[in-house]
């Protein structure tokens, strides 16, 4: 079946959600064979694809999609700790390559550690995901995605006979005004709390544009690697975050722990450098106009 701009939205929402799930599932096979760092990055981001999609499609379904939406987010979060753990393994390493003695033997004391749980997660994850048992929930998913509101109802946000095209405009739309209420807090360096919140919602419309790239007629690629980069560099800011607060519980003597968070500041200034930059050349306000323009 061939989606366009003029597809029912009861139509293209099951055929769009279809695609997500084979994907999800695709990648859940993957990594029960793996437990591989990237084809664990690479379920998780499809999950929060899939979630990204039943939220858009949320006004057509009955439940708005709740069930679906719910067992998702299990498999997003089973996959976090163990992606936070390897995140942190791969950084702590080359940090303490990088830097002098005594600061890679304290290092080497908390990369132990992370070994451990990470083994630890692997297990869990393991056994979760057999209890989760992907053949009976692709069944549910199916079933679910497969039964859209057809018919016009009092207590719809949607018509589901709207075309797609102006559903998706709309969509978009809601998702970036929600975006671009958030950069002038995080454009102020020391504002952690804000620029998470950012990359959160960043998140949330890369993947939404990503679901409906197809509708985008023209410049597609760049406004997707603008997002990404947004993301990206964001998610970097985080992480090195939640990397010096494990430092400072790791008990490390004063001029040791000094040293490092000292390192790993001078990364969070180089990253947040990196997002002033993509302020100047790719402004949210001008991606935003690129969307609506494409559509």
């Amino acid at each position: 079946m061939t989606i366009t701009a003029r597809t029912p939205l009861w139509v293209a929402a099951p055929a769009l959600l279809a695609a997500r799930s084979d994907d999800f599932f695709g990648r859940w096979r993957k990594v029960l064979k793996s437990f591989d760092l990237e084809d664990i990055h690479d379920l998780r981001v499809s999950s929060r694809r899939l979630r990204e999609g039943c939220a858009l499609f949320a006004p057509v379904y009955p439940g708005n999609l709740s069930g679906v939406g719910r067992r998702v987010r299990k498999v997003t979060r089973l996959l976090g700790a163990l992606r936070n753990t390897d995140e942190a393994l791969l950084f702590f390493r080359k940090l303490a390559a990088a830097l002098p003695e005594p600061c890679g033997e304290g290092l080497g004391v908390l990369i132990a550690r992370q070994d451990v749980l990470r083994e630890n997660e692997r297990q869990r994850l393991a056994e979760r995901f057999k209890n989760l048992d992907s053949g009976k929930t692709r069944s549910a998913f199916t079933l679910t995605m497969a039964r859209p509101f057809v018919f016009p109802r009092p207590d719809l946000a949607v018509d589901p006979f709207t075309p797609l095209g102006s559903f998706a405009a709309a969509a978009l739309e809601q998702r970036f005004t929600h975006l671009l209420a958030l950069v002038p807090a995080a454009c102020r360096e020391g504002e952690a709390a804000a620029q998470h919140t950012l990359r959160i919602a960043v998140k949330h419309y890369r993947y939404r544009i990503e679901i409906l790239s197809f509708l985008i007629a023209t410049g597609y690629e760049d406004i997707h690697a603008a997002v990404k980069a947004y993301q990206e560099c964001l998610g970097t800011m985080h992480d090195l975050d939640v990397f010096s607060e494990m430092v400072r519980r790791e008990g490390l003597s004063p001029e040791v722990e000094c040293v490092i968070l000292n390192a790993i500041a001078e990364q969070r200034t180089m990253c947040f450098a990196r997002f002033t930059e993509l302020l100047g050349e790719h402004p949210f306000e001008l991606i935003g106009e690129q969307v609506r323009g494409a559509l």
